[in-house]
């Protein structure tokens, strides 16, 4: 599934395009999922005040998306995911972190360049992301961008940002060139596999009728920590063990 040419460009440029081979009707069925958890938020925001009402209008991210729908849960151990964790992390690997994100029409705002390491730093610090696009993802409906090689640049320094109208909030990379930034349009069922020190960023979506949806599995090796702490970190969901799934 993974080809040796992907693994090269993976260790030289930080990312790679790959088929998830997801059957239709499991794509169809996660977004389903992630409209089912937002109109499920946002009727209880309905009885929290408008002011959460329209929060939950504009973000449409869930984190840890596999205890809220039983889809997800078996979703993070597609084979693609797996076989992404055996090359790039060794035969032992833990779900770290999930999330849907949902970008509606007219609606969807910007993210800004980060790191996803630049949150939260952990040890081991590189792991993996995998955006994988559950529906079309393009320049129209906000995809994200990337900066091939960044990974290699090592960890950034992030900024807090406020949420606007027009972005997200969240932490800012501090660097100062992006000529090389590139945009990665994907169909329903690809996913980008890249390191969590890949800067990137989404665009907002401009179209009128397009939802851009994309779910985001992350994946590291057993018994990390985090840094500030000291103590483990993440979801930690065991997906595979001495190179097989765990269920």
């Amino acid at each position: 599934m993974i080809s040796e040419a992907q693994a090269v460009q993976f260790r030289e440029l930080g990312y790679f395009v790959a088929e998830g081979d997801f059957a239709p009707a499991l794509l169809e069925a996660m977004s389903a999922e992630m409209d089912r958890v937002y109109r499920e938020h946002l009727e209880k925001a309905r009885y929290e005040g408008e002011a959460e009402v329209e929060a939950v209008r504009h973000r449409r991210s869930f984190s840890q998306f596999h205890l809220v729908s039983p889809v997800a849960a078996q979703f993070v151990r597609q084979p693609i995911y797996l076989e992404a964790c055996r090359r790039f992390l060794g035969p032992d690997a833990d779900l770290y972190y999930n999330q849907a994100a949902t970008k509606p029409p007219e609606r969807g705002r910007i993210f800004s360049w980060h790191q996803d390491s630049g949150y939260v730093h952990t040890e081991p610090l590189e792991y993996l992301t995998c955006w994988t696009a559950i529906t079309d993802s393009n320049l129209e409906n906000g995809c994200i961008w990337i900066i091939p090689g960044s990974h290699k640049w090592g960890l950034l320094e992030h900024l807090p940002e406020p949420e606007t109208a027009e972005r997200y909030g969240g932490k800012t990379a501090q660097f100062s060139d992006e000529s090389g930034a590139i945009p990665v349009e994907m169909r329903a069922g690809q996913v980008a596999i890249f390191s969590s020190l890949m800067l990137h960023k989404s665009g907002a979506n401009t179209s009128v009728t397009s939802v851009r949806r994309g779910y985001v599995p992350q994946y590291h090796v057993p018994h990390l920590i985090a840094k500030h702490t000291g103590q483990p970190w993440g979801d930690q969901v065991p997906v595979l063990r001495g190179g097989k799934r765990v269920d």
